[in-house]
Formats: C-alpha cells, sequence, structure tokens
C-alpha cells in the first residue's frame, strides 16, 4: 500500500481492471487515467521515495550522504535512524520517547503498522 501514497508524476493510463469494464457513449473501449503510484510501474518506487523523503525532511531528518536509505534525526532527547527498504521502515532510537515520536509522526502521515521488535 506504500506506493498509492504518492502522486504519480505525468499522465499514465491502463486498460480497465477486469469485471469492470465500462463502455463509451458510442461503445468505444475505455480506460482509466491513473492519480496514484501502483506497483509494477517503473516509477512508482522513486515517487514513493520522494514523499517519504520529503515527510523525513519536514521533521527534522537528514538524509545519509553514504546510503540515501538511512535518515537520521538528533534532537536535544535523542537519536532517530530510519532505514528504508522498498516500503519497509526500519526505526531505531537512542530512547523509547524518541523512537514513539517518530513512529506517531509516520503515523499520522501514512497508514502503516508498527511490527513491533525487530527480529
Amino acid at each position: 500500500m506504500a506506493y498509492l501514497n504518492a502522486a504519480i508524476d505525468c499522465d499514465l493510463y491502463m486498460a480497465q481492471p477486469e469485471g469492470y469494464e465500462r463502455k463509451g457513449p458510442n461503445e468505444e473501449k475505455l480506460v482509466c487515467k491513473l492519480r496514484k503510484s501502483l506497483y509494477d510501474l517503473k516509477q512508482s518506487g522513486r515517487n514513493w521515495n520522494n514523499v517519504l523523503r520529503e515527510h523525513f525532511a519536514q521533521d527534522g531528518f537528514v538524509q545519509s550522504l553514504a546510503d540515501p536509505c538511512v535518515h537520521v534525526e538528533t534532537t536535544e532527547s535523542g537519536h532517530v535512524i530510519a532505514i528504508v527498504w522498498v516500503d519497509d521502515i526500519i526505526i531505531s532510537g537512542s530512547n523509547i520517547d524518541v523512537l514513539k515520536e517518530a513512529k506517531e509522526s509516520l503515523m499520522v502521515r501514512f497508514k502503516m503498522k508498527d511490527l513491533g521488535v525487530l527480529s
């Protein structure tokens, strides 16, 4: 579902999904114009990454120069590191409060679920 958070950056059309086909007024075949990124589109990963990167930047995270998938936030309360892999995010914090704050910020912006401690 992560890719659906990203708007599409160009005009893209697709065939109507099977079972949902409608014809035009003159019985012509219609197509769907996409408004959001979908899995399997070449640019969907980039679009999602841009949305997520903008969110992290607004929250005070800095993208690592060594690895663009790593975002770090340093505050007086502590440090948070977020590692992004496609549509999964691993979040680590120097204490529970900064970790909770980072997760809450993500949950306000995106529909997500916390899978708990990484194993």
